[in-house]
Formats: C-alpha cells, sequence, structure tokens
C-alpha cells in the first residue's frame, strides 16, 4: 500500500480521515506483518499499529523468516496487549530467549506454541515456565513439549486448554487443574507420557464442562470429583488388533450428559468403581441417570461385544439420543460364527429385562451393512423405543448402491411396529461421514457433537 492510495479523488485524504477506532478494526484483520508496516504510510498511523492489539500467526511469514528472530521483534516492539499469539511453524529455539517473557508480560490472552522440533526429537523441549505465569491467558494449545514440574502456575482466567503429545506427571496435571479455576474446556489428544510404566490419567475439576481426548497408550482413565462436567468424548480408535484400550472410570459426575465413543471391545467401564459387564444389572451404584446422549462402537459379528451393548444400554436409562457405529475388526483376530438366531434370542432377553431404551428418540446407525445381526438390534430398537421419532441410517461407503437397496431390506425386516415407522427412517449418503467429523467437539454450543 502507498501513501498515495490513502487520497481519494480531488486529492482528498478520506483514508486518514476515518476515526482512530475504525483504522484500529482495519489493522486488527490485517496479516500482522502488513499490519507493522501501516506504520509508514503516514504520521497520523504511526501510532496506530502499536495501539492495536496484537495478533500474531506465524503463518504468515515467509518460510525463511520462520527460522530468525523476526517473530520476538514484533513482540518487543509492540507495547501489547497481544489478543491472539500462533507459534505453529517457526522454530522456537532460533528465537531471541526473551520470547517467554514478552509473551507472559504483555497480557497474551489466546496462545498457541507448538514446538516444532519436538515432533522428531525422541524428548522434546521443555515448556518455559513463564507461560504458565501468564495471568492474562482465555486459551492455551501446547504441542510437543516436556512440562516444566514443581514451578508455581498462575492461570485464573483460562477458560480453554489443549494439550497434544505432552510429557507431564499426574502431579503436574493436578497442579495445572487446580491453578485454572475457570477451566472448561479440555482437550487432550495424541500420546500422552506421564512417567509412569502404567499409564494413568486421573482428572478431578471443579470446573470442567468438557474434555476430549484422543490418547494413545492410556492404560486406565478415571474421572471422579466433576460436579459440572457434561460431555466426555473419546475421538480415537485403538489399533486393529488391539484388545485392551483401558479402563474408564466415571464417578460423582452427577452433570454428565454426553458419552461416547465407548468400545466393548477395547473398554472396560467402571462406573463409581462398579465394573460393568455383560451380566450387569441395573442398580442405583451403577447407572449414570442424567446422560442423554450416548455413543458406541460394535462389532455386531462378535456376541460378546453385543452383549456388553446391552448391559452398557441398561446403566443409561434415560439417554434420548443413541448413537451406534457398526464396527469390522480383523476377522483373523476374533471369532465369528454367531448366528442370527443367537442375536435374535439375546435382544429377546434384554427386552424382557428391561433394556431401558423408553425415552429414546432418536437413533443414529453409523455405517450400516444391512447385516442380518445389525437387522435384529434395530427390530429390538423398534419393538421397545415407544418414543422414538427418527431413525437415520448412514450406510458404509459401498455398502449399498442406492437408499432403494436399505430401503427394500427394512421392508423384509418381517417386524410390524417398523410399519409405523416408514415416516421416520432416513436414508443419508456416507459422504456425510458423521461419526468422525468431532473437530468441533469441545464446543460446548453444539447440542450433539457425534452428528451435526
Amino acid at each position: 500500500m502507498a501513501a498515495g492510495a490513502a487520497a481519494g479523488h480531488g486529492g482528498e485524504d478520506r483514508l486518514n480521515g476515518l476515526h482512530d477506532d475504525l483504522l484500529h478494526q482495519i489493522i486488527s484483520h490485517l496479516p500482522f506483518t502488513d499490519a507493522a508496516r501501516t506504520s509508514v504510510l503516514a504520521s497520523p498511523w504511526r501510532h496506530l499499529w502499536r495501539s492495536t492489539p496484537l495478533a500474531i500467526d506465524d503463518a504468515h511469514l515467509p518460510v525463511p523468516a520462520r527460522a530468525t528472530s523476526a517473530v520476538t521483534g514484533f513482540l518487543a516492539d509492540h507495547p501489547g496487549p497481544f489478543v491472539t499469539v500462533r507459534l505453529r511453524h517457526c522454530r522456537l529455539a532460533s528465537l531471541d530467549p526473551n520470547w517467554p517473557r514478552l509473551l507472559a508480560g504483555k497480557g497474551t490472552q489466546e496462545l498457541a506454541l507448538h514446538n516444532k522440533d519436538g515432533k522428531v526429537h525422541p524428548y522434546p523441549a521443555r515448556l518455559p515456565a513463564e507461560i504458565l505465569r501468564c495471568a492474562s491467558l482465555r486459551c492455551l494449545s501446547l504441542a510437543f513439549w516436556v512440562f516444566p514440574g514443581g514451578g508455581d502456575i498462575i492461570l485464573p482466567q483460562l477458560r480453554v486448554l489443549e494439550l497434544i503429545n505432552i510429557y507431564i506427571s499426574k502431579e503436574d496435571l493436578r497442579s495445572l487443574l487446580a491453578s485454572s479455576p475457570v477451566l472448561h474446556t479440555l482437550t487432550v489428544r495424541g500420546a500422552f507420557w506421564n512417567y509412569q510404566k502404567r499409564k494413568r490419567f486421573h482428572l478431578r475439576s471443579q470446573s470442567l464442562r468438557c474434555v476430549v481426548l484422543g490418547l494413545s497408550g492410556v492404560e486406565h482413565f478415571e474421572v471422579t470429583d466433576a460436579p459440572v462436567l457434561e460431555s466426555l468424548i473419546l475421538k480415537e480408535q485403538p489399533a486393529a488388533g488391539c484388545d485392551d484400550g483401558g479402563r474408564i472410570n466415571i464417578a460423582c459426575t452427577p452433570k454428565l450428559r454426553i458419552l461416547g465413543y465407548l468400545e466393548p471391545r477395547v473398554h472396560t467401564l467402571q462406573i463409581a468403581g462398579n465394573v460393568i459387564r455383560s451380566d450387569t444389572v441395573a442398580s442405583p451404584s451403577v447407572v449414570v441417570p442424567g446422560l442423554k446422549i450416548l455413543a458406541l462402537r460394535v462389532n455386531f459379528r462378535v456376541l460378546r461385544e453385543v452383549k456388553m451393548l446391552a448391559s452398557f444400554l441398561r446403566c443409561f436409562p434415560n439417554i434420548d439420543t443413541l448413537h451406534i457405529e457398526s464396527a469390522l475388526h480383523d476377522p483373523s483376530a476374533i471369532h465369528y460364527g454367531v448366528t442370527r438366531e443367537q442375536h435374535a434370542e439375546l435382544w429377546q432377553e434384554a427386552s424382557a429385562l428391561k433394556c431401558s431404551i423408553s425415552h429414546l428418540k432418536r437413533m443414529v446407525f453409523h455405517k450400516f451393512r444391512g447385516h442380518p445381526n445389525e437387522i435384529e438390534f434395530l427390530k429390538f430398537i423398534a419393538t421397545d423405543a415407544h418414543e422414538l421419532e427418527s431413525l437415520l441410517l448412514v450406510p458404509l461407503k459401498g455398502s449399498f448402491t442406492s437408499a432403494a437397496q436399505v430401503n427394500e431390506i427394512i421392508d423384509k425386516l418381517d417386524c410390524p411396529q417398523f410399519l409405523a415407522w416408514a415416516s421416520k427412517v432416513l436414508i443419508v449418503s456416507p459422504k456425510m461421514d458423521i461419526a468422525r467429523n468431532l473437530h468441533k467437539a469441545s464446543d460446548l454450543s453444539i447440542n450433539d457433537p457425534f452428528c451435526y
């Protein structure tokens, strides 16, 4: 932009005649490198960049500049506050050593620090401790760091925290949560290390409302004493052939209303310390009455998994939305050969045991294949879900060439209850891939994170 561009027709300087508040808005929407350059347009512009809250994203830097101290120069020259700082591409080790102090001392509100070098080194660098004393932080995203243990943590305004591939001890995790009194959303994904042979992730918080976990290598996840937790989402599938995805223990979570994806093949579920088994009978000690949305991933060709599905349903008697994803595992790793008659008998027993789906209003069946065992489950739903308003079938890509094929299967269900469902069953293109669209899972404004 040249200085002459500020002049309008007849030489009138219309741009410089705008109010400073509007000019600040214009500058705030520019890439930070261009925003800094506005100070050379004309003398009235010299103070504008420095008085506009700074937003830095190193993606706006040319690649050669990401290995220099250019970012540190912007941080040093601007007095703050820093609204957003995203350092996800530059080599942080090449920056001036003062960059953590500058971030902590100039009112940074949203910060993303992804240690690029940590992706290739077996032991990432230690996170600068000053970052954890940035009292103005509201959102923090950290990736590929060793957590600095033992120091003071001062994060009184932190609301959203994302940890990606972080080395952290259980004591430091506990201290981090305790030092973030208004934290409402926690996302943890990638590998998680805590310096112990048994990989445990114990979560306790008085403020957390949403937890999204995409972890590997965790043997035992426990959430206790979380009085306002509303949503617990497990994002990643275990590797093929893995038969032990860890124990999940839920206790003292009276407001929990969203849970999934649970997998009977790999997850051992505990409720208040009670292990849920295929023969578990519903009782106050193993029931989560407030849960409204449940998502499960089940292989309908494995009777043990289907029995656990029935048992899980007994533990959540008041769900109104059920997501089922039909999983197909490696045939060489598990026993196939369960007959349709065995599944029909199982669901007859579940119905007699009052397998609680009486309040179910909506069901989404992801990766529907039309397998006879899946059909038996749908017949059970049609028989016992008296308040069901809609059934959404999302066929596995390649399973059906047209919705007419699915409708043909439904017509042959030999289940009178389906006749009343004619207007409730909807076939959706598998291109929607609803079950995997969880990148907004931590958005508390979304009522159903498994389907939007």
